[in-house]
């Protein structure tokens, strides 16, 4: 027995749930992994997120065609459309399962910002350090000649000192 499109649309939705869960939990852990710059398990992350991400790319366009092959516009308004035609079984499930998605998205970007905060903050710490050691003063930087970005401020480097 073929499922309906409702039902197609709720297997869509779980899975894309299940995905963003697998990603909100991967994010928890990149998030230890960087603050204790355990560059192994960073590595080991990056190659996890991708595959999900691809996949989550991967539902939206299911969930796009399903909605397009049901008469309805893709995107968040045809969205609401399908579900306000479907009984009150699936409509009342469809809407339970967009929320618990809202909440995961939500979540997920949450925990990227704070992570890309951090790999921001990391950047920053070693560039101070990369200019120190080079003989450079960090904090008084200004713009070259030719618009490139240099200290106006060089010392002899640590680097090579001997």
């Amino acid at each position: 027995m073929a499922m309906s499109p409702g039902q197609q649309l709720r297997s869509v939705l779980q899975s894309e749930l299940n995905v963003a869960t697998q990603l909100t939990e991967l994010l928890a852990v990149e998030r230890e992994a960087l603050a204790l710059s355990d560059i192994d398990t960073i590595s080991n992350i990056n190659t996890q997120k991708q595959p999900l991400i691809m996949k989550l790319e991967q539902h939206g366009r299911q969930r796009d065609a399903l909605l397009t092959t049901s008469g309805f516009p893709a995107g968040k308004q045809g969205l609401e459309a399908f579900i306000d035609n479907q009984n009150e079984d699936d409509g009342v499930a469809l809407n339970q399962l967009i929320k618990s998605l809202k909440v995961i998205a939500k979540n997920c970007q949450q925990r990227n910002q704070i992570n890309g905060g951090i790999v921001s903050i990391n950047r920053q710490y070693l560039q101070r350090a990369i200019s120190v050691l080079r003989g450079r003063d960090p904090e008084s930087s200004a713009y070259g000649p030719g618009g490139e970005y240099t200290s106006a401020v060089v010392r002899q480097p640590l680097i090579g000192r001997v």
